[in-house]
């Protein structure tokens, strides 16, 4: 019997591996971030490209590596949000967020495995923030040396809290179970990049969805009811934030007709200047 050649099984595995990384994403070899585009649903869901593309290094083409990749949308509404969207809309809107994460991913040929797995949307005021967590290289939150101060500033503060109340057979120098890459971290990091108020004061309210085995679902922020780590469940507490009922029923809404309509769609990016649309 005539073996395969070293050559031919090397060409084979190559092949498996293009396969595997076209389908899964694992690899995710084949972006294309070479240049922005304008999102395509109604919320206005974007690809951080700002964050993308310079952050922890700056973009090089002939790098297809882990990048840190987040989507986000920021909308100023006529009326306040407080009465004019429901908790069971914000979880509407969250969920519809979700979906058009995965179609502006796909504009850039990033494989879903490099989709980040949660999504969450802040209220107050007159506006909304939509951000996913964070899939990719680094945590912005702990390593990011330009940003906003108040959310590491309100992570060490949550860190202090766990080494004085958990339990006397815990590590105490836990820091954020998922290193602040989760929404309602960077949910916050682009408000403090647009407002100097602090967010405790604003009342605001947070739901998120994760998806887990492929579903999304509503949950609340991690760490909550855990005895071993901690998570969003001290951050949300931290920064006053309003954790919307996982049991809620979403609720349909038109984007033109709640809280008096939007006013200004925008990103606020993470590393750059806002992207209006």
């Amino acid at each position: 019997m005539r073996l395969p050649s070293i050559q031919s099984i090397g060409s084979v595995a190559l092949t498996l591996l293009a396969t595997f990384d076209v389908v899964y994403g694992a690899g995710a070899s084949t972006y294309d971030v070479s240049k922005p585009k304008d999102p395509k649903g109604t919320l206005k869901v974007a690809l951080d490209y700002s964050l993308a593309t310079s952050w922890p290094e700056p973009y090089d083409a002939s790098y297809k590596g882990p990048r840190p990749w987040t989507w986000s949308s920021h909308i100023v509404f006529k009326d306040p949000v407080e009465k004019g969207i429901t908790d069971g809309q914000l979880w509407q809107i969250a969920r519809d967020a979700a979906d058009e994460m995965s179609v502006d991913r796909e504009q850039y040929g990033i494989g879903p495995r490099a989709e980040p797995t949660a999504m969450g949307v802040l209220a107050w005021g007159d506006e909304i923030i939509i951000s996913s967590s964070v899939k990719g290289a680094g945590s912005f939150s702990y390593q990011f040396e330009g940003g906003n101060p108040e959310v590491l500033k309100s992570l060490k503060e949550c860190q202090i809290i766990w080494r004085d109340t958990s339990l006397p057979d815990k590590n105490k120098e836990h820091e954020h179970k998922n290193k602040g890459n989760c929404a309602e971290p960077m949910a916050a990091h682009l408000y403090y990049r647009n407002n100097g108020k602090d967010l405790p004061a604003q009342n605001a309210r947070i739901g998120t969805w994760v998806r887990v085995g492929g579903t999304w679902q509503q949950i609340d922020p991690c760490g909550t009811g855990e005895d071993d780590f901690w998570g969003c469940n001290l951050f949300t507490q931290n920064q006053k934030m309003r954790v919307l009922k996982n049991d809620i029923k979403p609720e349909a809404y038109k984007l033109s007709d709640i809280a008096g309509g939007p006013v200004k769609q925008e990103q606020i990016q993470l590393c750059g200047s806002n992207r209006e649309f």
